[in-house]
């Protein structure tokens, strides 16, 4: 298996147009990368090279969060700026760069490095929205990378959802995270979020409206360089022409056709399709139990 160096990875970065300076937002799969010659690290220090000290690496660092009220373990785990992410492994080495700064909204954090990252990172507060720190980086004309093939999302969609204001059923969710001054706190999920598998259906729109600034290859896999202001602009009157223009195709997905607004919610039809999809994964007892034949 070939193993890529830290001088490869920076000419396949640059050959996708990232320069001096650039603020950048990366979505990354290290499993599709391929084997790199210190692992994850190549891939950062690649990234931080390209974009040099004048630079800004930006990534998505979110916490787990926990069905409420939370159970006798879970009181345990309090997030703060060194807590582990959800968002995979390199994003986890972000968190472990002595020049990181951690956003301090309690859940969904991000990590950063770089010229801006102190800057965006203090302006991303408890009672901040799950995304606003995106709509900062986009006023300094932030670009989205994407690395590898099933990373989907370029993280401007979420954004479009909260500027139109669509609305669903919230979930239940929350952890407790220690504040600046030490105290332990409840933060719950409060903001709409999405079903990722939707999202890809912006991307002939971004195509076709000039938001892919490259692609090519990076490692073994591919990566995508886009425009994140024109991302949501375009998301946005998408959006307005067809609200669920970010629904997945999946009819048993409960998020898309059930929990918005402007969700179909036919519960049979839902029904149905669910029970159809997870059929031989149920035991007889369950199948019961749905149609309350049993409790």
């Amino acid at each position: 298996m070939e193993i890529f160096t830290k001088k490869k990875i920076i000419s396949d970065l640059q050959n996708l147009g990232l320069k001096k300076g650039d603020i950048i937002h990366v979505k990354v799969s290290m499993r599709s990368v391929g084997k790199l010659e210190n692992g994850a690290n190549t891939l950062l220090e690649a990234l931080l090279e390209t974009i040099g000290e004048e630079g800004t690496l930006v990534a998505d660092s979110f916490v787990n969060v926990y069905p409420l009220p939370l159970n006798s373990l879970q009181k345990l785990d309090i997030a703060d700026d060194n807590t582990p992410s959800n968002a995979g492994v390199f994003v986890n080495e972000m968190i472990k760069h002595p020049k990181m700064f951690r956003s301090k909204h309690p859940i969904q954090k991000f990590v950063a490095i770089g010229n801006f990252a102190e800057k965006i990172c203090a302006q991303h507060l408890p009672n901040s929205g799950g995304y606003d720190l995106l709509k900062n980086i986009i006023n300094l004309n932030s670009k989205n990378l994407n690395i590898g093939e099933n990373i989907i999302g370029v993280g401007t969609t979420h954004l479009a959802i909260e500027y139109l204001n669509f609305k669903r059923k919230q979930l239940n969710l929350g952890r407790l995270y220690r504040t600046e001054k030490g105290d332990i706190e409840l933060a719950k999920v409060n903001w709409n979020g999405g079903c990722s598998n939707g999202f890809v259906n912006f991307l002939p729109y971004y195509e076709n409206n000039k938001a892919i600034i490259s692609k090519g290859k990076l490692g073994r896999t591919q990566a995508i360089l886009t425009d994140m202001k024109k991302t949501l602009e375009i998301e946005i009157q998408e959006l307005k022409n067809n609200p669920s223009l970010f629904f997945c195709s999946n009819p048993a997905c409960y998020s898309c056709k059930m929990t918005w607004e402007h969700s179909e919610k036919n519960k049979i039809k839902f029904g149905f399709n669910w029970l159809r999809k997870n059929f031989k994964n149920l035991s007889f007892k369950r199948i019961l139990s749905i149609f309350k034949i049993v409790k």
